[in-house]
């Protein structure tokens, strides 16, 4: 009897060490992709700007039981708000300029850490400039990595709630006339910015298996565009704009404990 409880134990400590290593091994090495990352259709401040960022996150991990509000710089300037929420647990990790396939990329942090909850906002900068030379970067596309990201999440993650947040609308007009130089960027075919944003969004509500939260609608003016009360220049957002967020948003936060 001795001898059986002997093996069991020795058994039992051998699983516990090799998860401690691969828990170690994961903390050290896999959370965050490598420096040498290549994200497709990355500028080069882009590029830049992600990979400061992943180092910051590095510096600054998850931690366990948190809510992790995951998206580009509409996320990003978030964290200028998160007292407003009036609870510890928010944790930022928004990247500006980053696209779906970024996300993609950096999302071990997020499965070993396992949140209480995601919420999930990306896609627009995946349309944000001339896509006539990369054709496949479609709405299609773009839901479809939505999608993928939130099935990594939940698959890996179970308990883990996943929201994903419809994009919002831009204001072609007060984008234009912040940053007059942006209109060379589209050629006359191209479809509108918000054109497919809308495709997108309605691919993204289709899909059964996730809770969507439609910041669409809570930023929509009559004209179908981004009502200018709620940003700065037409697609970021203003402390108006980020009220009306965190609003749209408490309902369903308050019930996360």
């Amino acid at each position: 009897m001795i001898y059986r409880f002997n093996i069991f134990l020795s058994l039992l400590l051998t699983q516990l060490t090799t998860s401690c290593k691969t828990d170690s091994n994961l903390n050290h090495t896999n959370l965050y992709p490598d420096s040498s990352i290549t994200i497709k259709y990355q500028l080069d401040w882009q590029k830049k700007f992600y990979k400061d960022k992943i180092q910051e996150f590095k510096s600054n991990p998850i931690g366990y039981n948190k809510i992790v509000f995951l998206g580009n710089s509409i996320t990003q300037g978030l964290r200028h708000y998160t007292n407003i929420f009036n609870r510890d647990d928010i944790v930022n990790r928004g990247i500006s300029g980053d696209y779906t396939e970024g996300v993609l990329a950096r999302l071990q942090e997020i499965i070993y850490y396992k949140p209480k909850a995601v919420f999930l906002l990306i896609g627009l900068n995946d349309f944000f400039d001339d896509n006539s030379n990369r054709p496949n970067r479609t709405p299609n596309y773009v839901s479809n990595n939505i999608i993928r990201i939130a099935k990594t999440i939940k698959q890996r993650s179970p308990k883990t709630k996943v929201y994903i947040q419809t994009i919002m609308p831009i204001n072609n007009q007060q984008y234009l006339e912040d940053k007059p130089y942006v209109q060379f960027l589209w050629p006359q075919s191209s479809p509108s910015v918000n054109d497919q944003i809308n495709e997108t969004n309605q691919r993204i509500i289709s899909n059964k298996n996730f809770d969507i939260i439609d910041l669409h609608s809570a930023f929509l003016r009559n004209d179908s565009q981004l009502d200018t009360k709620y940003s700065t220049d037409g697609v970021h957002l203003n402390e108006l704009g980020y009220k009306n967020w965190i609003d749209t948003i408490n309902p369903i936060l308050n019930k996360i404990k």
